[in-house]
């Protein structure tokens, strides 16, 4: 046997993630008793008395060549982004119903995370009932409850997952969640929702693309419903939380969750000039200057009174796609950092 590094702390009875170049074992259990589906895809039951180490072991089911479930099962493929528009067309750019996705295994724990966020959204609704305690004494307990239930869901509710990670895969868990903590270093990050073609680029700074977008958040820290030994990256979109594992992506939308294999997600950068109507971001690289209203040949177009001068900055883009209906894609205004983030992504 190899040497192996095991990354882990204890949590307590929770979820065991075991990462090998052989492949990915799960684990659940509690003293006494821990159930594991192996790499090899065989499920094994131990049965032990605790601080005697006493055990029995059950091992069921056969060493099958694994083969991806979508292989075997039909899913919706997303609606491609087409790269030319129809006129004033409009074009969402968001992820496909969350029971479209394949999810991977195992999903007790996406169910436990659901049960987590509903306890969670109960508590916030019996606090702010608590507004009628100042009409109505007697409702002073619903507030009360609801922080009970605030506290339970927050502090003692995590979902625990530790994992094993031998040399390779620690290796290159670490480069990738390095790659997405140097994105997040940057200023500010949007999220692209929707895009039309400009039916008339001289009222548009010259731009022959308009974009809808909203500032979304590329963050280091770990939601509350999960605790683990690994470091974690969370992406906050308009409808969307991406919560990246080492070997699983957690899809989070409107309390519904669903886990995606991370090797299932295609993900592309690329680098873009955009006019920027707001403030310009502090890290952003300017490459050029437009008017709003701008003529054929860069100059302003002075039929138009107030017509602002407007910077053209260099941002980076990040898209993330998967074949289940996954479809994000991310504007990041320091685009020196993109392109580190694209070597150490690949």
């Amino acid at each position: 046997m190899g040497f192996r590094m095991r990354k882990s702390i204890n949590l307590g009875g929770g979820f065991r993630v075991n990462l090998s170049k052989s492949g990915v074992g799960y684990s659940w259990g509690v003293p006494g008793y821990r159930i594991t589906k192996t790499a090899r895809g065989t499920t094994r039951q131990t049965y032990s008395i605790p601080g005697t180490g006493i055990s029995y072991v059950n091992e069921t089911g056969k060493n099958k060549n694994r083969q991806s479930t979508s292989q075997n099962r039909a899913t919706p493929v997303p609606q491609a982004r087409n790269d030319v528009l129809p006129q004033n067309q409009a074009q969402n750019i968001d992820s496909t119903d969350l029971c479209f996705f394949e999810t991977a295994e195992p999903c007790n724990i996406t169910t436990a995370i659901e049960r987590i966020i509903m306890l969670d959204k109960i508590s916030t609704v019996l606090m702010v009932c608590g507004i009628l305690a100042i009409f109505y004494l007697p409702l002073i307990v619903i507030p009360i409850i609801g922080c009970i239930l605030k506290i339970i869901a927050r502090k003692t509710r995590s979902v625990q997952l530790e994992y094993i990670l031998d040399n390779e895969k620690n290796d290159e868990y670490e480069r990738r969640i390095g790659a997405w903590q140097i994105l997040a270093e940057g200023e500010k990050e949007w999220e692209i929702v929707q895009e039309t073609n400009a039916n008339n680029p001289r009222t548009n700074a010259g731009a022959t693309r308009n974009i809808n977008r909203v500032e979304c958040k590329i963050d280091r820290a770990t939601p509350f419903y999960v605790k683990t030994n690994v470091d974690t990256i969370q992406i906050k979109l308009q409808k969307d939380v991406l919560i990246f594992l080492p070997d699983k992506v957690f899809v989070i939308r409107n309390g519904k969750v669903v886990l995606m294999n991370y090797d299932d997600i295609n993900i592309r950068t690329s680098q873009t000039n955009f006019v920027e109507h707001g403030e310009v971001p502090k890290d952003a690289v300017v490459v050029g200057t437009t008017w709003q209203y701008v003529n054929k040949n860069g100059t302003p177009d002075k039929r138009y009174k107030n017509n602002r001068q407007l910077s053209i900055c260099q941002y980076g883009v990040v898209c993330l796609t998967s074949a289940s209906g996954l479809n994000v894609e991310i504007q990041v205004s320091n685009v020196n950092k993109s392109k580190d983030f694209e070597e150490l992504i690949r």
